[in-house]
């Protein structure tokens, strides 16, 4: 299988002198060059108690944009948030852009990507009071591509289905088992909070002014008791846009990759594959890189960091309801599984593993 790091080695130079790689992207380069090789100067010895494969895996770069790293990451993050999980219906909010804004977006994120949560979180909130009397929660997580690679920002948002009254006496429903608000209103609501901060940026002078009054799309979706949903926006957290695995070919100069397009019929995605140079290959892989420190998941309501009180306040309403005790019961009983265990490729047992040393072997 072909490996992105492979192509970053060969083409690396030339994409160098092509672009204005600032620091952070020539930091992703290196360290997916080095993931899982000798230059990360760390190694760990794999045996199999069974058969006796052995084997040398080299330690992993750790870094977020690479589609290798990561994994361990992942697991941790799922099982805390299945931990905080309320027994109730949950929503996706998916929040996009016009694509005017795209340029303001690649020009100064540190900026953009903390107006669209400010945007995003406030017009939910207000939304909470509005229509449910109570304060919502929700989780953001900014995404910059579309299913192809462009460039495309949008925000996904998981939200539990209810808010929790002012004085955390009650858990206030929705109307409807399946409904939690219109989305035009949000749309609307939403459109003028970003707007509003967005043209305080230099670049929002590069916006043609007819993107201002068009219609923001905001799609709200039940997606039921919300486990899957973690599990789809937690490759988001940690991960590039492009797994390995999605490498259908590299003949040394041009990369074709996969990917899911769906069908306006509303029949299942169709299966569509992607050609471009090595170089604009790399240029569309870490044009999504965000500069260091800027957030790529955010919290808000009751499920942000400084309401973990009012979180506690709803699981404590909702566990004197019979009808939703009983889940919040076995989701405290479930044992979350760990991060899979690295098996022996002969046999399929579970490897045993030790840090090598100059000394020997550790056992880990």
């Amino acid at each position: 299988m072909v490996e992105i790091a492979e192509i970053f080695r060969k083409h690396y130079p030339e994409y160098f002198r092509r672009y204005n790689a600032p620091p952070e992207i020539r930091r992703v380069v290196y360290d997916m060059m080095k993931c899982c090789t000798p230059e990360m100067g760390r190694s760990i010895l794999c045996a199999c108690p069974k058969c006796g494969y052995r084997e040398i895996r080299y330690q992993s770069c750790g870094n977020r944009n690479c589609p290798k790293c990561g994994h361990h990451k992942i697991a941790v993050w799922v099982n805390k948030r299945m931990k905080e999980k309320l027994p109730v219906d949950y929503f996706m909010v998916t929040f996009t852009l016009p694509h005017e804004f795209n340029i303001v977006f690649q020009r100064n994120p540190e900026e953009a990507v903390k107006i669209f949560f400010r945007a995003v979180s406030a017009s939910l909130l207000e939304m909470g009071l509005a229509r449910l009397h109570g304060t919502v929660g929700f989780m953001m997580i900014y995404q910059s591509w579309c299913r192809n690679g462009d460039f495309h920002p949008h925000i996904h948002v998981l939200m539990p289905g209810g808010a929790l009254s002012p004085d955390r006496q009650t858990w206030y429903f929705p109307r409807k088992h399946k409904f939690i608000f219109h989305w035009r209103p949000l749309a609307r609501k939403f459109r003028k909070k970003f707007n509003d901060i967005i043209q305080t940026l230099p670049e929002a002078e590069l916006v043609q002014r007819a993107a201002f009054f068009k219609n923001y799309v905001v799609n709200i979706k039940n997606v039921g008791d919300g486990v899957n949903s973690f599990n789809y926006l937690a490759a988001y957290t940690q991960r590039g846009f492009l797994a390995n695995e999605r490498i259908v070919d590299y003949d040394g100069d041009n990369v074709t990759f996969s990917y899911r397009e769906n069908a306006e019929d509303g029949s299942p995605p169709i299966m569509r594959t992607r050609t471009l140079p090595a170089v604009e290959f790399m240029q569309l892989y870490l044009q999504h890189v965000l500069p260091k420190g800027v957030q790529r998941i955010r919290y808000g309501g009751i499920w942000a960091a400084a309401a973990r009180k009012m979180l506690a306040a709803a699981k404590e309403i909702l566990s004197s309801i019979p009808a939703y005790a009983a889940e919040l019961t076995r989701l405290a009983q479930v044992a979350f599984l760990p991060p899979s265990p690295y098996l022996c490729p002969k046999c399929k047992t579970v490897m045993q593993h030790g840090f090598c040393t100059e000394a020997g072997i550790d056992s880990g």
